[in-house]
């Protein structure tokens, strides 16, 4: 039987080009054309760090496994999965305990030593790159030698002292700024502004609010930007990864921190300098204790939605209602709003027409086919009770470590041992329970496919929708919608035509070119 396979591939802004992405897929084309393996679906993740467990292309494999969409997955080399140890044996569980192979371009067929191996040593690379980058930037910063970017300034070319200056035309941006802030004026209105004027922002594209009034926490920010008065400062904060969900934080580093005098840079004088500092203060202080405290909802749609007019993202502007970014910042004409639920149902109403495919309703029917005949062959009944005789010995190991317990043992002894155990009982239950319905299922009088898929289709919003999956349904979506145009048209449903860009590799199989399927909704 021919495996399906799947390619993943990513690369980090730091150290790697865009090109690598589709280098490594060229690779991986070419390594499962050698096996014989028929490509299904390809996942990527761009100018992502091999800590983050959360991105976006890495979340999506994970669930088109867990629906076991595939066989086998191939990387040019572990270390684009993860570069922690833990995270890559927990990687390896995972596609093993769906019965998914994984194969390393350059490493081979991986088992668990080798996935030890290769994980110990991207980890140790990775920490290596970090702190010899944290030393040469440290180093750096005491000989004036900076590697900021920040607005205000242009590089300087001088092999000794301060490698930057003073830009004239950003830096009486800059003094505008800080002018206009300390008199009261909101920095959302004055990007609003500098929009207006066509004023380019620090990193290209519009201006936004938060560029200006930055982060108090983190420094951030124009206004907060200590190099204005001629300090240069460096590792502040470092990034970690949470060991267990993946989130990133921005983390102090104290004992890392310089700082550096160079008074040719600065550009506010102190006493401005103070008096933004005691405005963005005030400001804090009367913002409502529940707002700072906001955190920002993962919606549906989010990251999907896309203007037609300039290509930005459309973003929630509140809790019901999404509109263009860009709009948002005096940069672009497109102000027309959509409210959450209307564009989820139009999406939704669009998925299901979609779906309806002659094509794809035979695929159903096969797959359905192919479920029936493993439950006449009994291959169910071998799994579920391969399942619960694994669960019973578990079962059996934990009540020996709590009847010990209960003799005197310490606890704490066995603790991890314990902990083990239920994990592998709560797997193994999640492994039976749909077994057993699926068995039971087989007892019943047999469904038309037809009917089926059409029940299936008319639930799919309302399990999508679910509130307490919404974040694991975004990336079931993530690999099927590819961008959702939103252009104004007065002639349209709620003044905007919208279209939807299908990945084809996800609904028809992958193929030569992978087109986006385009449909409107």
């Amino acid at each position: 039987m021919t495996l399906r396979a799947v390619v993943y591939a990513r690369y980090s802004s730091d150290l790697q080009k865009a090109t690598s992405i589709e280098d490594q897929v060229a690779m991986a084309e070419r390594f499962c054309a050698r096996q014989g393996w028929t490509i299904v679906n390809v996942f990527e993740d761009r100018e992502k760090s091999g800590k983050d467990m959360r991105r976006p292309g890495f979340q999506a494999m994970k669930a088109a496994a867990a629906a076991q969409a595939f066989d086998v997955v191939v990387v040019e080399a572990i270390d684009r999965l993860t570069r922690k140890v833990k995270d890559a044996l927990s990687t390896y569980d995972f596609f093993m305990f769906q019965d998914i192979k994984l194969h390393s371009i350059q490493e081979g067929e991986q088992d668990f030593m080798k996935v030890l191996f290769a994980g110990f040593g991207a980890q140790m690379f990775s920490q290596k790159i970090s702190d010899h980058t944290r030393r040469g930037m440290q180093g750096a910063v005491t000989r004036q030698r900076l590697h900021t970017r920040a607005f205000g300034y242009r590089k300087r070319e001088a092999e000794t002292g301060t490698n930057r200056e003073i830009d004239p035309d950003q830096a009486r941006i800059v003094r505008r700024i800080f002018e206009e802030f300390a008199t009261g004026r909101s920095a959302q209105s004055f990007a609003e502004g500098l929009n207006k004027d066509r004023i380019p922002a620090p990193n290209g594209g519009s201006w936004d609010g938060s560029t200006i009034r930055g982060n108090p926490s983190r420094r951030e920010g124009i206004l907060r930007n200590q190099l204005y008065i001629g300090i240069a400062s460096i590792c502040q904060f470092t990034h970690t990864y949470h060991p267990e969900t993946g989130q990133r934080k921005l983390k102090p580093t104290p004992e890392d921190y310089v700082e550096q005098e160079i008074p040719e840079l600065r550009i506010i004088d102190q006493v401005l300098w103070d008096a933004v500092q005691t405005e963005l203060a005030r400001r804090a202080a009367d913002t409502p204790k529940a707002a700072r405290a906001a955190r920002r909802t993962v919606f549906l749609l989010s990251g999907v939605l896309k203007c037609g007019c300039c290509g930005a993202p459309y973003v929630t502007i509140n809790k019901t209602s999404y509109r263009c970014r860009e709009a948002r910042r005096a940069a672009c004409n497109n102000k027309r709003p959509i409210s959450r639920r209307r564009i989820e149902s139009r999406v939704f109403g669009a998925l299901r027409a979609a779906f309806r495919s002659d094509d794809l309703l035979k695929r159903f029917e096969q797959a359905l086919e192919d479920e029936r005949g493993k439950l006449a062959d009994g291959q169910l009944e071998a799994d579920l009770r391969r399942f619960e005789t694994a669960r019973d010995r578990a079962t059996a190991g934990r009540d020996n470590i709590l009847a010990a317990v209960a003799e005197g043992a310490p606890y704490a002894t066995f603790k991890a041992k314990a902990d083990s155990l239920e994990q592998e009982i709560s797997d193994l239950t999640t492994r039976i329970t749909p077994l057993e319905a699926q068995i039971a299922r087989s007892q019943a009088e047999v469904e038309d496919a037809r009917a089926i898929y059409e029940r299936a289709l008319n639930n799919i919003e309302h399990l999508l929708s679910d509130k307490a999956y919404v974040e694991e349904a975004h990336g079931y979506l993530a690999m099927l919608i590819e961008k959702i145009t939103l252009m104004p048209d007065e002639r349209a449903q709620h003044g905007l035509q919208a279209e939807m860009h299908l990945r084809s590799g996800a609904l028809l199989g992958r193929g030569a070119e992978d087109e986006p399927v385009v449909v409107p909704c």
